[in-house]
């Protein structure tokens, strides 16, 4: 195993909280406009505007949604 700096495991984390359909559903519409297209994207190609999108709306989920 490499010495990674563990950023796909919380991407894969992010992207299955995300579009996990009671969360996904949880979040703001506004919100599921702009992330919805970012999660369909493979991870590898994030940009970092799209790394932060997720952030964005995970933070939210955890604040938010109960």
């Amino acid at each position: 195993m490499g010495g990674s700096s563990g950023g796909i495991i919380v991407q894969h984390s992010a992207i299955a909280t995300l579009t996990n359909p009671v969360v996904h559903g949880g979040l703001p519409s506004h919100m599921c406009g702009w992330l919805d297209p970012v999660l369909a994207k493979d991870p590898t190609t994030w940009t970092d505007c799209d790394k932060i999108c997720v952030a964005h709306a995970y933070s939210w989920a955890l604040c938010n949604l109960q």
